[in-house]
């Protein structure tokens, strides 16, 4: 029996109806109920199955079920959400971070099948859904933890959906992050000694030279092959790809000091108020671990061959943490240090760069306190010898890292780093 016209756009239409839904194993999700804290699931769970057959076609519901369960998701998001920022982020429940991440999933499925039977739907209202769903899914990998059944469902999901978007996202008033290098001065203060540069070390020199001894190192013309270099300065680029994502922002100088916060924002919202313009208070995306979070900006970046060493004996070597540090001039990372190794990789912008090794940690006056165990209270730019007389005796070393350069930073050496210019850096961490 022929199919008529209007049976395939039909079918057409039902295949295409839910984004969020196509890459959802309904049984694994049900199984991810029993993390869930008792007084979330007993809300929960009785959704899922009608959420099932709807995004299989097999049922409608109504505005009034819809906008009904709507409140319900919302109020047991609120309720995470008050226990999510009580107390210290470590103490959180596990239970209550899937909860965060299953709600937020929940509410974006709801959210897409009203918007879909919103058969008016204007271009404007459908920008304003779409903006709402990629804003909740990216709170629920942000704040949430990971289904356990299916890790990558909320950052799979977004980025489907984020692509689904980008249709509709305006280019902003500015093409390209524009740097003066001519501008910038790499005088090596008298105080600080050089860093040696390598020029595409090979890994056994990479390992015999550098990792093993434990020594800073910075390597040029290994980034060559990353199309990072010549995407990430488009400003459009960056917008179409991150623009509509959520993304965590430092404001203020530096995290030691009182006037420090943080804040959730659209990646176009910061660059728009932190790049393209001038703001009074300084915004920076720092350590942030955004290509899990957006895997399309990922393709544009390649871990280094040199993080395939390991400090460890006869263990297989884990993949590195991969954070983005991106904002302004005059960002700042106080004098702190980390315990894995780290490979400091620039895309563009220059930052200016002051290390101490290990060994000067009781010259450089660590806070004593478990947050900040591994911050210095002394500036090296602005020493306060009355009150810190024993930084005299620190040895520091000094570089500038500039475009489409690496620099290596022993576990357990203190940095110092100061963006010069707009910046993008990516770190790899490894043990």
């Amino acid at each position: 029996m022929p199919i008529s016209e209007s049976t395939i756009e039909h079918t057409k239409m039902a295949s295409e109806a839910y984004i969020t839904t196509e890459l959802i194993d309904w049984i694994l999700l049900k199984e991810d109920l029993k993390y869930l804290p008792t007084e979330i699931e007993v809300h929960v769970a009785p959704m899922i199955d009608v959420l099932q057959r709807v995004s299989m076609q097999k049922l409608e519901r109504t505005t009034n079920w819809i906008n009904k369960s709507l409140i319900r998701i919302e109020a047991c998001l609120d309720r995470t959400w008050q226990l999510l920022n009580s107390g210290h982020w470590k103490d959180v429940p596990l239970s209550y971070r899937y909860s965060y991440s299953f709600c937020s999933l929940l509410k974006v499925i709801l959210l897409e099948i009203e918007r879909e039977q919103n058969k008016e739907k204007s271009t404007d209202t459908e920008i304003q859904v779409l903006q709402e769903i990629i804003q909740q899914i990216d709170k629920g990998i942000l704040l949430g933890a990971p289904l356990p059944n299916n890790p990558p469902l909320l950052t799979s999901i977004a980025s489907k959906i984020n692509n689904h978007y980008t249709k509709f996202v305006r280019s902003l008033n500015a093409k390209k992050i524009e740097i003066d290098y001519s501008k910038v001065s790499q005088l090596l203060l008298p105080e600080f000694l050089q860093i040696n540069r390598y020029r595409i070390p090979s890994m056994e020199s990479f390992y015999k030279d550098i990792f093993i001894p434990k020594v800073p190192a910075i390597i040029t013309d290994s980034m060559k092959h990353w199309k990072a270099l010549h995407l990430w300065q488009d400003i459009n680029y960056l917008n179409k790809i991150a623009g509509s994502r959520t993304v965590p922002i430092e404001i203020g100088s530096r995290y030691t000091e009182e006037d420090w916060s943080q804040d959730l924002i659209t990646f176009s919202e910061f660059l728009q108020s932190h790049i393209i313009k001038n703001t009074p208070k300084v915004g920076y995306l720092a350590q942030h671990q955004l290509f899990d979070q957006i895997p399309e900006l990922k393709n544009d970046i390649v871990v280094p061959d040199y993080c395939s060493f390991s400090d460890k004996e006869d263990s297989e070597v884990e993949p590195p943490d991969i954070n983005a540090w991106f904002g302004p001039a005059g960002t700042v990372s106080p004098l702190h240090f980390d315990i894995k190794n780290n490979l400091l990789c620039q895309v563009f912008g220059y930052k200016r760069i002051f290390l101490y090794d290990s060994s000067d940690s009781i010259n450089l006056y660590p806070y004593d306190t478990k947050l900040l165990y591994n911050t210095a209270q002394v500036d090296p730019l602005k020493p306060d010898y009355i009150k810190w007389p024993d930084f005299k005796k620190a040895k520091g070393f000094m570089c500038y890292l500039g475009p489409g350069e690496m620099l290596y930073i022993p576990p357990n050496w203190w940095h110092h780093v100061t963006a010069l210019t707009p910046s993008f850096s990516v770190s790899f961490w490894w043990t």
